[in-house]
């Protein structure tokens, strides 16, 4: 029996999308190795934070002593001493895509060392892996731009959505008090759900909501290092009282958010997946999204899109949702469908058949 190891230290939903990606593959996974008797799937999950020099000395010996066969690491941060067979998940280039201290709060002498260390990581990531796994076509054209002979070795696996978005929505009562907490009336809020880092281009929304004063702007995200900035930044537009900031949100009451929005505004600038519109789409909520990235890719004739630098684009997209019901409803169906084409359980037997294929395995 082969034993395959997975960097379990991000899974969970504090860690957003990769948080999310990561549970649902060990979840699935797990699910799988009882049916298939060649394979045994091991976690770990020692307290040794990510992108530090801890990580980099310590979890090589960490594995070896679990002597795995593959290791996957969901995530690019593969330590740089680890030299046994590993297949990893690369969701994005973003450090790549967006360069400069406008990208952080770090000191800029901080920085420009830790984006060097992000790419010595990123290539021996990308050249030392046995596979490489990407959520889009869009990623793995920019991994072939950038490291020229690794196409071959590159599987675009798409992550799904969850049960929760694709159910009903919780009770009546429920929802009611759902939304005397955040004070929301059905149909006048827009919701955006994500990170607040600079390229989730959030600030674009704040912008035009003077344009429509009868709606407010809910911001669902666990705090991170841009909170502040982002509080600042509703502060001096003076959007105290049209824009909520929601912290995170839990799965539950955000399918309730979801299918009580007039739409879910997705204004990024770069983006491997995108799943939060999906989830959105599933719950019956329509998707007002950035054409960049990968986003046209995985929302198809789903979505409405804008240019994330054209304001003017995005004013009219929210205008056509709001003033023709007609056309909001065909969105709304056509997401529910399209959310149907993407589940956990095939990225998961997709994954396995990605660790049957690489030599030893």
């Amino acid at each position: 029996m082969k034993k395959i190891v997975i960097d379990a230290r991000l899974a969970g939903l504090e860690h957003a999308g990769i948080g999310r990606y990561t549970q649902m593959l060990i979840k699935h996974l797990d699910n799988f190795q009882f049916s298939i008797s060649n394979f045994q799937i091991k976690t770990v999950n020692p307290k040794i934070k990510h992108y530090t020099l801890a990580e980099q000395f310590q979890m090589p010996g960490i594995l070896e002593k679990e002597n795995p066969d593959m290791v996957h690491f969901p995530h690019f941060n593969v330590p740089f001493f680890y030299n046994k067979p590993f297949v990893v998940t690369i969701h994005d280039l973003l450090w790549h895509e967006q360069v400069g201290t406008t990208a952080t709060t770090l000191p800029a002498w901080i920085y420009w060392l830790k984006y060097l260390a992000y790419r010595l990581v990123l290539r021996h990531a990308v050249l030392k892996s046995k596979a490489i796994i990407v959520p889009s076509d869009w990623v793995k054209k920019k991994i072939v731009e950038r490291f020229p002979g690794v196409e071959k070795k590159i599987h675009v696996i798409y992550e799904g959505v969850s049960g929760v978005f694709k159910g009903p929505a919780l009770l009546q009562q429920q929802g009611r008090a759902l939304f005397d907490k955040y004070g929301l009336e059905t149909g006048k809020f827009l919701i955006y759900t994500g990170s607040l880092y600079p390229h989730k281009n959030v600030e674009v929304v704040l912008n035009v909501m003077k344009h429509f004063p009868d709606l407010k702007f809910v911001v669902a995200c666990a705090r991170n290092i841009f909170w502040e900035k982002f509080q600042q930044e509703i502060e001096k537009r003076g959007l105290q009282s049209q824009v909520l900031l929601a912290g995170f949100v839990p799965d539950d009451d955000l399918v309730v958010l979801y299918k009580n929005a007039l739409a879910f505004v997705f204004p990024s600038k770069s983006e491997g997946f995108g799943l939060p519109g999906l989830e959105a789409m599933a719950a019956e909520c329509p998707v007002i999204s950035s054409g960049a990235g990968s986003l046209p890719e995985i929302y198809g004739d789903s979505a409405l899109y804008f240019d994330p630098k054209n304001e003017k684009e995005l004013i009219g997209e929210i205008r056509e949702i709001r003033d023709n019901q007609g056309y909001r409803k065909k969105i709304i169906e056509l997401g529910k469908e399209r959310a149907k084409m993407f589940n956990w359980e095939k990225m998961a037997k997709e994954t396995m058949e990605v660790y049957e294929s690489c030599s030893g395995v």
